[in-house]
């Protein structure tokens, strides 16, 4: 049912752009995120990328942009593409460049199950913006005497109390 329902809403988004009638961007973005919870993902990597690469994106909202977003973040999750996550960040920063408290009021108000998404993608975009941040250790191998050494200590201060 569900993918019947889909794709009555793809062919009459389809039909109406086809006709000359744009869908606004609204109704698109409510199309791709239907498209999304029916997990069909090239309906809603089509639909995302269509809106994305438009000459002109002047009058696209703060929210929309973070809708779009998150969008991206689910496509990642499902696909493990890389551009996703890249298509996201822009969407994450066109959001915050247009309108930084309308794009903050929509991430703070997203569902439980969307909001990993969210913190996922603000959390690349920090260290992106911020990479001195990163310590220069953070991927170091730790050698076999240095935890040792560490497992030492931590039984002389146990034998210390016993």
């Amino acid at each position: 049912m569900k993918h019947a329902f889909l794709r009555i809403v793809l062919s009459a988004t389809l039909l109406l752009g086809a006709c000359g009638h744009s869908d606004s961007l609204a109704d698109k973005i409510s199309s791709a995120e239907l498209a999304m919870a029916n997990d069909n993902v090239s309906a809603t990597r089509e639909i995302c990328s269509s809106i994305i690469n438009q000459d002109n994106r002047k009058g696209i909202e703060a929210t929309q942009m973070a809708r779009l977003s998150i969008l991206y973040m689910q496509l990642n999750e499902r696909t493990d593409d890389p551009e996703d996550v890249e298509l996201a960040v822009q969407c994450f920063r066109e959001a915050y460049a247009i309108n930084a408290d309308s794009a903050t009021a929509y991430y703070r108000s997203l569902p439980v199950d969307q909001d990993k998404y969210a913190m996922t993608l603000s959390s690349i975009v920090h260290t992106l913006d911020n990479p001195g941040e990163i310590p220069t250790d953070h991927d170091r191998e730790v050698s076999t005497e240095e935890v040792g050494m560490i497992e030492n200590t931590t039984d002389s201060i146990n034998t210390d109390e016993k």
